[in-house]
């Protein structure tokens, strides 16, 4: 049987269909959708839910002459279905594959790559105001789901869009859920406004009731200040209202005749609006939508009769590691208290949660807040661990700057989804954490690599009276732990790290969880008769002096390797520690991620990409052995030392 969706390879295809049969075309888009994402992993209950609102919104506006700013853009697959992209929809999230997030480089329909939430109002403002100076008549849609409504930027982008003097459509896509339960009075406001009769629905009931009166000026009086009363006191939405932004709704989300209808009223509103749709996250399947937490974004999966098997990973991941070490510094510590900015499964802080409920606290998607909360629980005596992954991070870096590092606020930052994430691609690398972190005074500055070292880095960041971060990647613990287990700790000299290999040809400083690519690097080159060392550095800062001063003093290579950015960097970190203190800069190599963005493929995938493979490191670690050879004997292994920076 041919399938509606064949025939669609743009909007102009979908406006041509009759309305009696969207339902069907939703149907099948429904089925791509989990089939797909059955097989490769994804985003699939946001998906579900935003079929209907897609094909309302390409039968009525012209895209992309019209605008389409998507506010968490993992919500986007039905609209590449519409948009050119079914043909590759199988290879979604792969490695040259159709990408899990908007992505312009992929279509035209796609304005922005956008994963990270809050953005879409304030760029679809930006649109609105830059169309109109240049004269141009189009519509501006903004899509906003997933509770991202309740972020610090999108209340800032509704502040302004009531300034608007011209269209601009605000989609609130309510399936009040985030990505887990939404947090928050104004998710509270919008669970209200779901079960609450619109406007219009109140109105037709009291002008109906005031029709059954005989009529008269007292009544009419009446009738006027009942219905202000009704726009002011009971009408849902007067917050937008005050805004300056018409409000419509709550509508079916799901109900295409009346979301077209909707649509095509609103379409040339000469000024701001948001319409408020309802919708069912996971909806056409009853088990993602009676859990639509584990299938928001879940691993591959198979669906058997009305059972849903999910695929399970190997080995065990730096997540589920955090999680019980959470608890137990939890139980250790009466006073500290787990922070997650809407991430409590990702991060592992759910584990928590059932533990210690009253110390368990989940921001909503609110990074600037939750460290700012932690600062000033801190202020008050407690110790907050905050869990954000390492791609979120940089949306709270002024909250961290101004209220943890300068009052010198023993905050611990734990960063899961440090590096590169695999298939979620450039949107949600943790590439830049070290890159701004570094810059404060008095953070330490830690990263694990393995999971009896994440234990102890959290035990000491607990103990500490500075600022704190742990970063670790989305990736599997090692199944024995690296080396022999040794103290952690800041002594005079620094952070103190570890040997996990010694060697005299070259030395390996990783800086995390690819000490474990280092090592199996070592020994490919052991193979090839070249003697590697390998330190786990543990600390990027304070950076560990005393084993730089002997690892420079040898005169060989040093081959700096982690999972960010090769710009400020851990490796920067150590070539500026060698300049300071005059050992020979040359002798290093910086292994890190290039400066450009990383496209989604798998992590394995991307790591042979940018080199940082255990055949990429062997790769590098020749040459840098080759190229040292070059240096003069006398530079390359004199030791210089410089004074202490006061």
């Amino acid at each position: 049987m041919t399938k509606l969706l064949d025939s669609i390879h743009s909007p102009a295809d979908l406006k041509k269909l009759p309305i009696e049969k969207l339902p069907q075309l939703a149907q099948e888009i429904r089925e791509v959708i989990m089939t797909t994402v059955g097989t490769n992993g994804g985003h699939l209950a946001p998906n579900l839910g935003t079929v209907e609102i897609c094909l309302a919104l390409h039968s009525v506006f012209n895209f992309p002459t019209d605008r389409l700013l998507w506010d968490v853009g993992h919500q986007c697959y039905p609209h590449k279905l519409i948009t050119g992209r079914y043909p590759n929809f199988s290879s979604l999230r792969k490695k040259g594959g159709v990408c899990g997030f908007p992505d312009p480089n992929e279509s035209e329909y796609d304005l922005f790559a956008v994963g990270h939430a809050g953005t879409g109002i304030s760029t679809a403002v930006g649109m609105a105001r830059g169309d109109q100076l240049l004269k141009r008549n189009t519509k501006v849609v903004a899509l906003v789901g997933d509770a991202s409504i309740v972020n610090g930027l999108a209340f800032e982008g509704l502040n302004n869009a009531g300034t608007l003097k011209r269209q601009m459509l605000i989609i609130l896509n309510d399936n009040s859920m985030s990505i887990s339960e939404p947090q928050g009075a104004f998710a509270n406001y919008l669970e209200h406004l779901r079960a609450t009769e619109t406007y219009g629905e109140v109105k037709k009931k009291v002008q109906h009731l005031l029709e059954q009166i005989p009529y008269g000026q007292q009544i009419s009086d009446i009738a006027y200040h009942v219905k202000t009363g009704i726009k002011n006191t009971l009408a849902p939405g007067h917050i937008f209202e005050d805004l300056g932004l018409k409000y419509f709704g709550p509508v079916d989300g799901h109900d295409l005749p009346t979301l077209i209808e909707k649509l095509n009223e609103l379409k040339d509103l000469d000024a701001p609006a948001v319409l408020h749709i309802k919708t069912i996250k996971g909806k056409g399947y009853e088990w993602a939508c009676e859990d639509p937490t584990t299938f928001h974004s879940p691993k591959p999966f198979r669906v058997e009769g009305c059972r849903v098997v999910l695929e399970k990973g190997s080995g065990r991941s730096f997540t589920s590691a955090f999680a019980d070490a959470m608890v137990n510094l939890a139980k250790k510590n009466e006073k500290v208290v787990g922070i997650t900015a809407a991430m409590p499964d990702g991060t592992g802080m759910i584990k928590l949660k059932p533990m210690f409920p009253d110390r368990y606290f989940d921001t909503g998607i609110c990074e600037g807040h939750a460290a700012t909360m932690a600062a000033g629980m801190t202020k008050a005596g407690l110790r907050p661990v905050v869990a954000i992954y390492a791609t979120f991070l940089q949306r709270a870096f002024d909250n961290i700057f101004q209220e943890v590092c300068l009052q010198n606020l023993p905050v611990i930052f734990c960063c899961d989804r440090a590096g590169l994430v695999g298939d979620d691609g450039a949107v949600h690398h943790g590439f830049c954490d070290l890159a701004f972190l570094r810059s404060q005074p008095g953070i330490v500055l830690m990263s694990p690599s393995d999971e009896r070292e994440l234990v102890h880095s959290l035990d000491l960041a607990a103990s500490l009276d500075h600022p704190t971060q742990l970063r670790y990647p989305r990736d599997n613990v090692p199944a024995t732990p690296l080396g022999e287990d040794s103290p952690w700790g800041i002594v005079k000299t620094g952070g103190i790290s570890r040997t996990l290999r010694e060697g005299t040809d070259a030395t390996i400083i990783a800086y995390g969880s690819l000490a474990a690519q280092a090592l199996e690097a070592a020994a490919l080159l052991e193979n090839e008769g070249l003697s590697v060392a390998v330190i786990d550095a543990r600390f990027c800062k304070p950076l560990d002096g005393a084993m730089l001063e002997r690892v420079f003093a040898a005169g060989v290579p040093v081959i700096t390797v982690e999972d960010h950015s090769i710009v400020n960097g851990f490796g920067t970190a150590v070539v500026e520690h060698a300049q300071q203190h005059r050992y020979d800069a040359r002798l290093v190599t910086r292994l890190g991620l290039p400066d450009r963005f990383i496209k989604h493929a798998s992590r394995p995938e991307q790591l042979k990409e940018v080199g940082l493979d255990p055949a990429g490191i062997v790769r590098s670690v020749r040459i840098a052995i080759d190229e040292t050879r070059t240096i003069p004997h006398e530079a390359a292994a004199v030791k210089r030392t410089a004074p202490q920076m006061r």
